[in-house]
Order: structure tokens, then C-alpha cells, then sequence
């Protein structure tokens, strides 16, 4: 089979076609043509003896798109065509020229399809449109420029969760792989930073706070004690009136302020003032570093049941150390009758070992304390207690230590962190590297680092006031992933990250709220 070239007029679309193309996967399609014309003579289409395409639908009508643009039409065109810009001003001239010269006498490269049987040519229509391969993430990022893959149709690092069909020939050059966006694969895109304001982010929040029910019932005001943030709202209405008294926020609302106006006013801050794990966080991370379903995942500072009933829902098996009775008594309460997998011991975290055999735990979830940032009991033993940050860390470096005993080898553990500063020299501790520290002597990889960047209620407000000492105001914490065992091995021990069609659409039915509501 040759190629040759023959008026544009000559071929006729393929009206049993299977592909379409949406308006912004072609407009690229059509910017890329223009681009880089020579790719034609790379790409011919495929014709029948009747000039029927049978491949190349998409180009034949880029094609034609291009022939019916006016002379003032395709020069504005090409002027805002990024590979157009970037050429020397002779090589835009001669690109101008040539596609002025076509417009005249539309042709197209073509190779007729003659020896194909009728049948070949029928199962040839659609194997061309088939893609196998899949982009090397690490390439694309690495050698490419992000724009130019947006501009060539190239859409593996789109947001949107659409799902909108891929062009067969995505760019001039494709095979038609659809990439099915980040979204539709991993709920959020695999990114080094989470972004916990998105919308998609916040509605399966959403539903997955009603489905728990546990707002930190244990451990009302321990994190949030300051009045200005709890009664934030208060804090600015009664601005004015403060100053005309003389009075501090705190006198005021003992003063001035009933009961049930402050009871009311504190609801509005999120989780009673307590700290409550992001369960779309639990989701990704038993989704993404567990071997697959049925593994066991184990926590030697459980906490809440936020990490628990998520990853009993998820098709996990959970047991939790928990050093305080009360929290446990709740715990059992809120997962009684759900009949999932899930236990709360109470007992100190360092005691983990006594618990679980040797190397019998698919992957270790923990967000351990952040030292005096909330202090959860009086008891001696409780980490967030400790009279010093030397001792703080020492009961974490026992606990994780014995811990990672207990997890099998070539598993991943997954510890959440966020530096806090020292109340009486204002400056950090450093305690994202302490952790990092203890597992790396542990003889872990430090395999990944993310950023959870959390929505702030009162971000604002706490901002401002931290300006005054020139702090900045943390909205982020640090999730660490170290991994037990050779990194080259991993792909052995860990099978493709694919949701079902049940867990992407599992609560579209139960929420309603916008996009640019929950962004908002």
C-alpha cells in the first residue's frame, strides 16, 4: 500500500463511524493540524476504493473545518496557537503561506485500504480506534511541558470528572486511548498535595460524617479553646460595643453573652472544637497502600472510629489501641450493630506488640498526638500529657517502634503529622522530622510525603491575629509514607488501583450540594 494525495473533496466522512469527538477535543485537534501540518504525510487516512475513510474521520473533518475558515479566519487562528508563537517569524510566514496556498486546492494524504476484505475493513475501523498503552506518568512530567500535553489533547492530568469520551486521535498523533481522568480512577488525583476544599473533596465528607455519627464527643473543647475562634462570629458583631465598654472578649461573654446565645454560636464551628480524622483521607490511603481487599490495618493511637468505620466500610478488617476508656466505650457504641470489622482495645499504645503477632498487619494508619496542641487526658502515660517534648517523643518512638514489629514486610505505613510550635519560644519542634526519624532507624523507606491542605473556619481570624508576631497560619499537615521492604518489589505485592462503578457512584444518590457551593 502507498500513499498518495488527492483532492480533500474526494473523500467522503464514514457515517458508521464509532468515535466521536466533543467541541474542545476537536478545537485541539484542529489547532494541532495547523501546528505542525507535516504530521499529515506521518498520518494519512485510510480510505476504501470508494474514498470512504475508514480511518482518520476526525483529521478529514479538521480538515475541513480548516478549508472553510476565511484568509483573516486563519491567521487569527494560528495566532493563538501556543506552538505557533513559539516559532521564528520566517517559520510563522511560511507556515501562514502554505496553509493559504492549501486553502486554495484542499488535498490530503491518503493509503487506499484495497486488499481489505469488506469484514477486514469493518474490524479495522474500530482496532484503529483502540488504544493499548497507557502514559508513563513520570516521563510526562519530567521531559514534557504541561501546556503543550493540554494543547496536543493530551489529558491524563485533567480534573474534571465528566468522563468525557477520548478523540480517536487525541492530537494528530494518537491511537485513541481514553485516559479516564485522575478523579475517575483514584476518587482524587494521586497528587503530592490533597486538597481537602475541593468540591469533590467535601461532598463524600460529607456523607461520610452523617454515615459516622462520632463528632468527638469525648473531647469537647480540648483543641479549640480560644473564645475568639469558638464564638468567632461574636468575636466581630460585638467589636464596637467591646470597645465602648472597655471590656475584653472574655468579659463580655461572661458579662453579656446567655448561656443559649453561646451554645448556639459554638455549633457553627466545625467538630465541637475537637480534632476529627478527614475520612476521605482513610478512603484514599486504604485504597491506595493496602495489597487489596480483606487487609488487615492496624492504628496504636486509635482515637476516634473516624479511621475505623471508614476502613471496615471500605472492606478492611481494624483494630485500634486506644489509651482512654471513655473514648473506647464510645467507639464501640458508634459501631455496634454495623457488623463490620472493626475492635478498639484500651490500652496504652505502647503495649501494641502485646496485641498482634509478629509481621501479621497489612499496613499501620496512625495520627499519633501533636504533643500539647490538645491535650486528651491527665493520664501519666498519655503522650499528649508529657511535661516535655523529649518525653512526648520518646513514648512515639517506643509505640511505632514495636508497631512496625508487627507489620508484615513489604507493607506500607501511613502516619499523619503536623509540626506544632513550642508555647514558650514561639518557634516549631521540628516534629515532622522526629517521626520521619523514628521509622527511618526503624529501617523503613520514607517512600512519600503529602500535603493535606484542610479547610479553616476560622482561618482568617487566626490569621490575622498571628501577624501580629509575623506567624503564619498553618492550614496543612504532612502525610508521611514509609514503606517496609524493597520499593522496587512493591509492584509484586501490590495490584493496580482501580474503584468499582459502586464505590465512584456510592454516595451520588445521598448528597446534594454544589461544586461551588462546597468550594465556596
Amino acid at each position: 500500500m502507498k500513499t498518495e494525495t488527492v483532492k480533500l473533496s474526494q473523500i467522503a466522512l464514514n457515517s458508521a463511524n464509532p468515535r466521536t469527538i466533543n467541541k474542545d477535543k476537536f478545537e485541539k485537534l484542529v489547532n494541532s493540524i495547523l501546528a505542525l501540518p507535516k504530521m499529515l504525510d506521518l498520518r494519512p487516512i485510510v480510505v476504501d476504493n470508494t474514498m470512504v475513510a475508514l480511518g482518520g474521520n476526525m483529521r478529514y473533518r479538521a480538515l475541513s473545518a480548516i478549508a472553510e475558515m476565511s484568509d483573516e479566519e486563519l491567521k487569527e487562528r494560528l495566532s493563538g496557537i501556543r506552538d505557533f508563537q513559539k516559532k521564528t517569524q520566517a517559520e510563522q510566514d511560511n507556515l501562514v503561506e502554505y496553509w493559504l496556498r492549501w486553502k486554495d486546492k484542499p488535498t490530503v494524504p491518503v493509503i487506499k485500504a484495497s486488499e481489505l476484505t469488506d469484514a477486514e475493513q469493518r474490524e479495522f475501523i474500530i482496532k484503529d480506534n483502540v488504544g493499548f498503552g497507557e502514559w508513563d506518568m513520570d516521563i510526562l512530567a519530567n521531559d514534557w511541558d504541561s501546556d503543550d500535553l493540554v494543547d496536543w489533547g493530551v489529558d491524563v492530568w485533567q480534573m474534571n470528572t465528566a468522563g468525557d469520551a477520548a478523540e480517536d486521535e487525541g492530537g494528530i498523533g494518537g491511537g485513541g486511548d481514553r485516559n479516564p481522568s485522575l478523579n475517575d480512577r483514584f476518587v482524587v488525583p494521586p497528587f503530592s498535595i490533597l486538597d481537602t476544599r475541593k468540591g469533590y473533596w467535601q461532598r463524600r465528607k460529607k456523607m461520610w460524617r452523617g454515615l459516622i455519627g462520632d463528632m468527638g464527643e469525648t473531647r469537647k473543647d480540648t483543641l479549640i479553646q480560644s473564645p475568639e475562634v469558638k464564638y468567632k462570629d461574636l468575636y466581630q458583631k460585638t467589636r464596637q460595643h467591646r470597645e465602648e465598654l472597655g471590656l475584653s472578649f472574655r468579659e463580655y461573654l461572661e458579662k453579656y453573652v446567655p448561656d443559649e446565645v453561646k451554645e448556639r454560636e459554638a455549633k457553627k464551628v466545625l467538630s465541637q472544637g475537637v480534632s476529627l480524622f478527614d475520612p476521605v483521607l482513610s478512603e484514599i490511603c486504604c485504597k491506595w497502600f493496602t495489597p487489596g481487599d480483606g487487609s488487615s490495618i492496624f492504628d496504636c493511637f486509635a482515637g476516634d472510629t473516624q479511621k475505623g468505620l471508614v476502613f471496615g466500610m471500605c472492606g478492611h478488617s481494624f483494630t485500634g489501641i486506644e489509651l482512654r476508656q471513655e473514648q473506647v466505650d464510645i467507639n464501640n457504641g458508634i459501631i455496634q450493630g454495623r457488623n463490620l470489622p472493626i475492635r478498639y482495645i484500651c490500652d496504652d499504645g505502647q503495649n501494641v506488640a502485646k496485641h498482634f503477632e509478629p509481621e501479621s498487619q497489612d499496613m499501620l494508619f496512625s495520627c499519633p498526638p501533636y504533643y500539647d496542641l490538645e491535650i486528651y487526658s491527665s493520664a501519666p502515660n498519655d503522650a499528649s500529657n508529657q511535661g516535655s517534648y523529649e518525653g512526648f517523643i520518646a513514648i512515639l518512638r517506643n509505640a511505632f517502634s514495636k508497631a512496625i514489629t508487627c507489620l508484615k514486610e513489604n507493607r506500607f505505613a501511613v502516619i499523619v503529622v503536623g509540626d506544632v510550635r513550642n508555647k514558650k519560644t514561639g518557634g516549631y519542634y521540628n516534629f515532622v522530622d522526629d517521626v520521619k526519624r523514628i521509622f527511618c532507624d526503624n529501617g523503613l523507606l520514607l517512600y512519600n510525603e503529602l500535603i493535606l491542605v484542610e479547610t479553616g473556619a476560622s482561618t482568617a481570624l487566626r490569621a490575622s491575629r498571628y501577624m501580629d508576631s509575623r506567624k503564619v497560619a498553618k492550614m496543612h499537615q504532612n502525610i508521611l509514607v514509609f514503606y517496609k521492604g524493597k520499593a522496587k518489589d512493591i509492584p509484586k505485592h501490590f495490584k493496580k488501583i482501580e474503584f468499582t462503578e459502586d464505590e465512584l457512584s456510592a454516595f451520588d444518590s445521598e448528597i446534594n450540594i454544589t461544586e461551588e457551593n462546597t468550594d465556596e
